[in-house]
Protein backbone atom coordinates (compact mmCIF):
# COMPACT_ATOMS: atom_id res chain seq x y z
CA UNK A 1 0.00 0.00 0.00
CA UNK A 2 1.47 3.30 -1.06
CA UNK A 3 0.97 6.37 1.09
CA UNK A 4 1.10 9.82 -0.49
CA UNK A 5 1.22 12.97 1.56
CA UNK A 6 -0.70 16.00 0.38
CA UNK A 7 1.84 18.29 1.96
CA UNK A 8 4.94 19.54 0.22
CA UNK A 9 8.18 18.45 1.88
CA UNK A 10 9.84 21.10 4.03
CA UNK A 11 12.87 22.74 2.51
CA UNK A 12 15.75 22.66 4.99
CA UNK A 13 18.80 24.72 4.15
CA UNK A 14 22.33 23.47 4.69
CA UNK A 15 22.87 26.36 7.09
CA UNK A 16 19.96 25.26 9.28
CA UNK A 17 21.18 21.64 9.30
CA UNK A 18 24.68 22.66 10.35
CA UNK A 19 23.26 24.98 12.96
CA UNK A 20 21.18 22.16 14.44
CA UNK A 21 24.13 19.79 14.47
CA UNK A 22 26.73 22.10 15.91
CA UNK A 23 24.65 24.68 17.70
CA UNK A 24 24.48 28.47 17.56
CA UNK A 25 28.18 28.84 18.51
CA UNK A 26 29.15 27.94 14.94
CA UNK A 27 26.74 30.50 13.57
CA UNK A 28 28.28 33.15 15.80
CA UNK A 29 31.77 32.09 14.71
CA UNK A 30 30.83 32.33 11.05
CA UNK A 31 29.39 35.80 11.59
CA UNK A 32 32.53 36.87 13.47
CA UNK A 33 34.69 35.50 10.65
CA UNK A 34 32.68 37.38 8.07
CA UNK A 35 32.96 40.63 10.04
CA UNK A 36 36.69 40.08 10.50
CA UNK A 37 37.42 39.74 6.79
CA UNK A 38 35.00 42.49 5.85
CA UNK A 39 36.79 44.87 8.23
CA UNK A 40 40.18 43.82 6.86
CA UNK A 41 38.97 44.54 3.34
CA UNK A 42 37.72 47.97 4.37
CA UNK A 43 40.95 48.67 6.24
CA UNK A 44 42.80 48.21 2.94
CA UNK A 45 40.39 50.63 1.27
CA UNK A 46 41.14 53.22 3.96
CA UNK A 47 44.93 52.94 3.67
CA UNK A 48 46.53 56.24 2.74
CA UNK A 49 43.34 58.26 3.13
CA UNK A 50 42.92 61.25 5.39
CA UNK A 51 40.21 61.09 8.08
CA UNK A 52 38.05 63.39 5.96
CA UNK A 53 38.36 61.09 2.93
CA UNK A 54 37.94 57.90 4.95
CA UNK A 55 34.84 58.89 6.88
CA UNK A 56 33.25 60.53 3.86
CA UNK A 57 33.60 57.16 2.11
CA UNK A 58 32.14 55.35 5.12
CA UNK A 59 28.99 57.45 4.92
CA UNK A 60 28.80 57.29 1.13
CA UNK A 61 28.97 53.47 1.18
CA UNK A 62 26.62 53.16 4.19
CA UNK A 63 29.21 51.08 6.02
CA UNK A 64 27.48 51.66 9.36
CA UNK A 65 24.09 50.72 7.95
CA UNK A 66 21.36 52.82 6.46
CA UNK A 67 17.96 54.30 7.13
CA UNK A 68 15.85 54.75 4.02
CA UNK A 69 14.49 58.06 5.31
CA UNK A 70 17.96 59.51 5.97
CA UNK A 71 20.80 60.38 3.61
CA UNK A 72 23.34 60.03 6.43
CA UNK A 73 23.25 57.31 9.09
CA UNK A 74 25.70 57.02 11.99
CA UNK A 75 24.86 53.43 12.86
CA UNK A 76 22.73 51.47 15.29
CA UNK A 77 24.64 52.88 18.26
CA UNK A 78 23.12 56.26 17.50
CA UNK A 79 19.62 55.07 16.64
CA UNK A 80 18.67 51.95 18.60
CA UNK A 81 16.90 53.00 21.79
CA UNK A 82 18.37 50.21 23.91
CA UNK A 83 21.87 51.48 23.04
CA UNK A 84 21.54 55.25 22.86
CA UNK A 85 18.69 55.64 25.35
CA UNK A 86 20.75 54.84 28.44
CA UNK A 87 23.50 57.19 27.26
CA UNK A 88 21.08 60.06 26.75
CA UNK A 89 19.49 59.45 30.14
CA UNK A 90 22.85 59.40 31.93
CA UNK A 91 24.13 62.53 30.18
CA UNK A 92 20.93 64.43 30.85
CA UNK A 93 21.19 63.50 34.54
CA UNK A 94 24.80 64.72 34.57
CA UNK A 95 23.88 68.03 32.91
CA UNK A 96 20.92 68.87 35.15
CA UNK A 97 23.14 68.41 38.21
CA UNK A 98 25.60 71.08 37.07
CA UNK A 99 25.26 74.55 38.66
CA UNK A 100 24.38 76.07 35.28
CA UNK A 101 24.03 75.08 31.67
CA UNK A 102 27.55 74.52 30.28
CA UNK A 103 29.01 75.46 26.93
CA UNK A 104 29.34 72.11 25.18
CA UNK A 105 31.46 70.70 22.36
CA UNK A 106 30.29 67.54 20.57
CA UNK A 107 33.22 65.94 18.73
CA UNK A 108 32.27 63.41 16.09
CA UNK A 109 28.63 64.46 16.23
CA UNK A 110 27.67 62.24 13.27
CA UNK A 111 24.07 62.56 12.12
CA UNK A 112 23.23 64.35 15.42
CA UNK A 113 20.49 61.93 16.38
CA UNK A 114 21.98 61.70 19.88
CA UNK A 115 23.15 65.30 20.21
CA UNK A 116 19.69 66.70 19.55
CA UNK A 117 18.43 64.88 22.66
CA UNK A 118 20.81 66.69 25.05
CA UNK A 119 21.06 70.06 23.31
CA UNK A 120 18.40 71.74 25.49
CA UNK A 121 20.44 71.23 28.66
CA UNK A 122 23.49 73.09 27.32
CA UNK A 123 24.22 76.75 26.73
CA UNK A 124 26.31 77.30 23.58
CA UNK A 125 26.64 74.05 21.61
CA UNK A 126 29.35 73.37 19.01
CA UNK A 127 28.95 70.11 17.06
CA UNK A 128 31.86 68.92 14.92
CA UNK A 129 32.47 66.19 12.39
CA UNK A 130 35.17 65.58 9.78
CA UNK A 131 32.74 64.96 6.88
CA UNK A 132 31.89 68.24 5.06
CA UNK A 133 28.68 66.99 3.42
CA UNK A 134 27.42 65.68 6.76
CA UNK A 135 27.99 69.04 8.44
CA UNK A 136 26.16 70.85 5.63
CA UNK A 137 23.25 68.44 6.01
CA UNK A 138 23.14 68.93 9.79
CA UNK A 139 23.04 72.71 9.41
CA UNK A 140 19.91 72.39 7.30
CA UNK A 141 18.13 69.60 9.18
CA UNK A 142 18.80 70.97 12.69
CA UNK A 143 18.70 74.70 11.97
CA UNK A 144 16.13 75.31 14.75
CA UNK A 145 18.41 73.78 17.42
CA UNK A 146 20.79 76.77 17.57
CA UNK A 147 23.90 74.63 17.07
CA UNK A 148 27.22 75.80 15.66
CA UNK A 149 28.05 72.94 13.28
CA UNK A 150 31.71 72.88 12.22
CA UNK A 151 33.75 70.66 9.91
CA UNK A 152 36.77 69.71 12.02
CA UNK A 153 39.42 66.99 12.23
CA UNK A 154 40.03 66.26 15.93
CA UNK A 155 43.44 64.75 15.12
CA UNK A 156 44.76 67.89 13.40
CA UNK A 157 42.65 70.98 14.11
CA UNK A 158 42.42 73.05 17.31
CA UNK A 159 39.46 72.06 19.48
CA UNK A 160 36.67 74.58 20.12
CA UNK A 161 36.40 76.04 23.61
CA UNK A 162 33.85 74.52 25.94
CA UNK A 163 33.31 73.43 29.53
CA UNK A 164 32.11 69.96 28.52
CA UNK A 165 33.38 67.83 25.64
CA UNK A 166 31.34 64.90 24.39
CA UNK A 167 33.23 62.20 22.46
CA UNK A 168 30.91 59.29 21.77
CA UNK A 169 32.12 56.15 19.97
CA UNK A 170 34.62 58.14 17.92
CA UNK A 171 38.14 57.26 19.07
CA UNK A 172 37.56 53.53 18.52
CA UNK A 173 37.67 54.17 14.76
CA UNK A 174 41.10 55.85 14.88
CA UNK A 175 44.68 54.64 15.20
CA UNK A 176 46.59 55.04 18.46
CA UNK A 177 48.73 57.76 16.88
CA UNK A 178 45.64 59.72 15.88
CA UNK A 179 44.15 59.31 19.35
CA UNK A 180 47.42 60.51 20.89
CA UNK A 181 47.28 63.68 18.83
CA UNK A 182 43.75 64.29 20.09
CA UNK A 183 44.67 63.62 23.73
CA UNK A 184 47.46 66.21 23.58
CA UNK A 185 44.80 68.87 22.85
CA UNK A 186 42.90 68.19 26.08
CA UNK A 187 43.39 70.08 29.32
CA UNK A 188 41.37 73.30 29.21
CA UNK A 189 37.98 71.68 29.70
CA UNK A 190 36.18 70.96 32.98
CA UNK A 191 34.61 67.71 31.83
CA UNK A 192 35.29 65.05 29.20
CA UNK A 193 32.34 62.71 28.62
CA UNK A 194 33.91 59.81 26.74
CA UNK A 195 32.07 56.71 25.55
CA UNK A 196 33.70 53.69 23.88
CA UNK A 197 32.87 50.07 23.10
CA UNK A 198 34.71 47.82 25.60
CA UNK A 199 34.80 44.02 26.01
CA UNK A 200 32.54 42.49 28.65
CA UNK A 201 35.44 40.83 30.51
CA UNK A 202 37.49 43.14 32.71
CA UNK A 203 40.96 41.68 32.08
CA UNK A 204 41.22 42.74 28.43
CA UNK A 205 44.35 44.40 27.08
CA UNK A 206 43.47 48.04 26.35
CA UNK A 207 44.50 50.08 23.32
CA UNK A 208 45.52 47.31 20.93
CA UNK A 209 46.16 49.36 17.82
CA UNK A 210 44.12 49.14 14.63
CA UNK A 211 43.97 50.92 11.27
CA UNK A 212 41.64 53.88 10.90
CA UNK A 213 38.30 52.78 9.55
CA UNK A 214 34.74 51.63 10.26
CA UNK A 215 35.72 48.70 12.47
CA UNK A 216 36.50 48.80 16.19
CA UNK A 217 38.87 46.97 18.53
CA UNK A 218 36.33 44.42 19.73
CA UNK A 219 37.11 42.42 16.60
CA UNK A 220 40.89 42.52 16.73
CA UNK A 221 42.75 39.29 15.86
CA UNK A 222 45.00 39.24 18.94
CA UNK A 223 42.22 39.76 21.50
CA UNK A 224 39.18 41.87 22.14
CA UNK A 225 40.30 45.33 23.17
CA UNK A 226 39.03 48.87 23.58
CA UNK A 227 40.21 52.45 23.96
CA UNK A 228 41.10 53.40 27.55
CA UNK A 229 42.66 56.86 27.72
CA UNK A 230 44.02 56.40 31.25
CA UNK A 231 46.14 53.42 30.12
CA UNK A 232 49.33 53.32 27.99
CA UNK A 233 50.17 54.70 25.52
CA UNK A 234 47.85 57.64 26.32
CA UNK A 235 48.09 57.87 30.12
CA UNK A 236 45.60 60.72 30.34
CA UNK A 237 45.59 62.50 33.72
CA UNK A 238 48.63 60.56 34.87
CA UNK A 239 50.55 62.51 37.51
Amino acid sequence: MEYKSSKMPAVISLKSIVKRMLGSSLSRSLIALRVKYRNKWWDRQMAGKSPREAFSLIYERHMWGRNESEDFFSGSGSHEEEISGSYVAAVRQFLVNLPSKPDAVDLGCGDFNVGKQIRDLCNAYVACDVVPALIERNRKVFSEYDVDFRCLDITEDPLPDGEVIFVRQVLQHLTNEQISRFVRKLGNQKFLVLTEHLPFHENFVPNIDKPMGPGIRLGNDAAASGVVLTSPPFNLWEE
